[in-house]
């Protein structure tokens, strides 16, 4: 797991819960594990994505500090 991706991965597992929160009073520690394994592939699927991107236009890289 890359640790950079703890955090984000984490909130977006709380929205994901916060998200089926009315079917669930209790929280599992399955469903909590699924959801954070849910968030971070989604995560790594965006980051992949963005990545085969700029690969195809290399100008959406380029950033202009000025």
């Amino acid at each position: 797991m890359k640790q950079e991706l703890i955090g984000p991965t984490a909130a977006l597992a709380v929205a994901l819960l916060s998200k089926v929160e009315s079917k669930h009073t209790d929280f599992t520690r399955d469903i909590v594990a699924s959801a954070f394994e849910d968030a971070y592939l989604m995560l790594l699927e965006g980051i992949s994505r963005v990545d085969q991107a700029i690969a195809d236009n290399p100008e959406l890289g380029e950033v202009d500090l000025d």
